[in-house]
């Protein structure tokens, strides 16, 4: 299964060289990264989506199969008519030929045959016009059934996509983009908010720092927990890493 939610840039103002700080700066670091993937919001959607998931291959997966073969009989059958279609009209540059000569003999000879002969000739020229004529009825009409074939299918199928959404809405209305949109703000704001609480005027991301003293300026975890706080409704078992490994094996590889 394809990831949910992909890891978006925060829009906050975070410094991306130490070079921007100066003397009278008071700086902080954070982890925005680690706090997104950590979003109660963002893990309960993975979660319920998850289970969405997990549900609708059981409970549509014989309506999707039914509907997926349905779909290949339908193209068979509509690559079928348009040969056949394609035939016809090879065909009746043959027919319009033979008949066409057929008439011309008829009207160069008629003053010689009788009319008895005539009518049996000009009978048979009509019989191999209608033959023709009823092969292009024959396909007209399958091509007509096809149509109604098609619509009807094509009706199932918009039932089916709206049984899932319906599913999907009934499950908790996952919607990723709006979830991670929820997930951006929160973070930004928070960042903002602790940074401000704690009276730094520069926040950087740990990465960039070479060597930091005091470990307390990190304000990652408070600003998870700040988050956390804000979703009491949403039980959180575990986060996805911690903070302390996600950032030891960021400085280990610098």
């Amino acid at each position: 299964m394809k990831k949910l939610f992909k890891t978006t840039s925060l829009t906050i103002a975070l410094a991306s060289a130490t070079g921007m700080a100066t003397a009278a700066d008071t700086i902080g670091f954070v982890d925005p990264t680690y706090v997104l993937q950590n979003h109660p919001v963002l893990l309960d959607a993975t979660v319920k989506f998850n289970k969405f998931i997990k549900e609708s291959q059981s409970k549509f997966a014989e309506d999707d199969k039914k509907l997926a073969e349905e779909n290949k009989e339908l193209t068979a059958e509509r690559d079928k008519i348009n040969a056949d279609a394609q035939k016809l009209q090879n065909e009746q540059k043959a027919v319009e030929e033979s008949i066409k000569k057929k008439v011309a003999a008829l009207e160069k000879e008629a003053p010689r045959l009788r009319s008895k002969d005539i009518q049996t000739r000009q009978n048979a020229i009509q019989k191999e016009a209608d033959a023709f004529q009823k092969k292009v009825e024959a396909i007209q009409k399958r091509e007509a059934e096809f149509a109604k074939k098609a619509e009807a299918f094509q009706k199932r199928a918009d039932e089916f996509q709206k049984k899932i959404e319906q599913a999907n809405k009934e499950n908790g209305g996952i919607n990723p983009q709006e979830a991670q949109k929820q997930a951006i703000d929160e973070v930004n704001a928070t960042i903002k908010d602790i940074a401000k609480s704690k009276g730094y005027t520069l926040v950087l991301q740990p990465q960039i720092a070479l060597y930091a003293e005091d470990e307390s300026k990190d304000i990652t975890e408070a600003v998870l927990e700040a988050i956390v706080k804000k979703h009491p409704n949403i039980k959180i078992e575990k986060p996805a890493e911690t903070k302390t490994e996600a950032t030891k094996q960021e400085e280990v590889k610098k």
